[in-house]
């Protein structure tokens, strides 16, 4: 199994086809590191810029389009350096981070958190998979009032952030009704998938909430994907709302298992580098797993936060099965990048472009979705009264959308404005 080989390759260049880490984006495709610097000490010196410097000239996909007249000596922070020379019509994504950042993400570890995402009305709008705030029990639409009896602010929460395992009482609201909960910020590892099957009728449906493509959820998709093997589903909806991207073998390893018993050894999607990189080209195929699925249609629920490897996954199924995307138009990302190593930091920049078996991949304005919805947060991402949750099963039901006029279209909602 191709995964496998992956987690065991020692390398210094990564593949990815991430962003960054800042957005739930950017892990690698294998290596091990072991350097910890963090960014509060990590050196930029001149070295440093002179390499940085070098992979803008050379191995950067708009190498062409770069500023050669900024003077790239005055830069205290490389991504001060990466914002001056990217290309801003196409590059939203290049970035540098340090090896203790890349590792914390690669291994998903928190470095210290209660493990949610809220907005300016204090409403919690996610919450991380094992997380100290999703063992608490805390949910996502809960409206925070107090901590430790002291009125809700940014500042409050910040204070009990710091304080690592040291609990903190946590009032909220919830169906009208005021709860406690106790809930203490750690240093945790969490998950990114989280399965189950849903009965309709005499159709068994698959539920994958899958949150980022890291190197090391491959286990977990294995584990969710034997599950619905050994239940015969009928049908697959996978839930990539809040899913950056990440790992492109981690999206190899997906698609073997939604569409790779019937496509074996056909061309999932390959990578375009620059003119000076060919040697680099380098595609990928479906490989056949015991717990590979028959797909004929999979349902995925998007919104502008689905980047990446997420549109990714879409893009190279459309070739060989029914694709239906729910909600909203993902964020517009149809390129990757190569992970450099050189001193304390970890540098992606774009260098390729990826593209499907028919040679599509120019979604540079998002993949428009089959039928709107809201990103509901007033319900758990696998409520069934949840609005995407619930367009996808009417679908499923009716093999159509549900009419606009049905819904209450609600102003767009800028979701992660906060996370703790």
């Amino acid at each position: 199994m191709k995964y496998i080989i992956n987690l065991i390759v020692i390398a210094i260049i990564f593949a990815s086809c991430g962003s960054g880490s800042g957005d739930s984006d950017g892990f690698p495709t294998q290596g091990v590191v072991t350097n910890t610097t963090n960014s509060a000490t990590a050196t930029f010196g001149s070295s440093d810029k002179s390499f940085l410097s070098y992979l803008f000239e050379n191995e950067y996909l708009w190498y062409d389009k770069i500023d050669t007249n900024i003077d790239t000596t005055t830069f205290d922070k490389p991504m001060d350096m990466i914002e001056s020379l990217r290309y801003r019509i196409y590059d939203r994504w290049s970035y540098a981070e340090t090896f203790q950042e890349y590792e914390d993400f690669a291994n998903q570890k928190s470095t210290g958190s209660f493990g949610f995402y809220y907005d300016e009305d204090f409403k919690v709008l996610n919450i991380i998979l094992d997380s100290p705030a999703d063992k608490a029990g805390l949910l996502r639409g809960d409206i925070m009032t107090h901590i430790n009896d002291t009125d809700i602010s940014n500042e409050v929460l910040i204070k009990a952030k710091s304080n690592l395992d040291i609990v903190s009482k946590f009032r909220v609201i919830r169906d009208n009704r005021v709860l406690e909960l106790n809930i203490a910020p750690s240093i945790y590892t969490f998950k990114v998938t989280k399965y189950q099957i849903l009965n309709m009728n005499s159709k068994k449906i698959g539920l994958l909430r899958y949150d980022q493509f890291t190197s090391s959820s491959i286990t977990e998709i294995d584990k969710a994907f034997t599950y619905f093997k050994a239940n015969n589903i009928d049908e697959l909806i996978i839930d990539l709302r809040y899913n950056g991207g990440g790992s492109l073998a981690t999206t190899s390893v997906l698609l073997d298992k939604i569409a790779g018993l019937s496509n074996d050894k056909s061309l999932q999607f390959y990578l375009n580098f620059n003119d000076k990189l060919i040697s680099k080209d380098e595609s990928y195929y479906f490989e056949k797993d015991s717990n590979s699925l028959d797909m004929k249609r999979v349902f995925f629920l998007t919104t502008s936060n689905s980047a990446s490897a997420s549109e990714v996954t879409i893009n190279s199924l459309k070739p060989y099965i029914d694709v239906k995307l729910i909600g909203s138009t993902t964020h517009g990302k149809p390129v990757g990048m190569s992970g450099r190593s050189y001193g304390n930091y970890i540098y992606w920049l774009i260098n390729f472009t990826i593209l499907n078996a028919v040679d599509d991949g120019e979604f540079y304005d998002g993949i428009s979705v089959d039928c709107e919805a809201n990103d509901d947060f007033d319900y758990p991402r696998d409520n069934i009264n949840e609005d995407m949750l619930e367009e996808a099963l009417y679908y499923i039901e009716y093999n159509s959308c549900k009419s606009s006029s049905s819904y209450n279209r609600r102003a767009k909602y800028e979701i992660y404005i906060n996370k703790i």
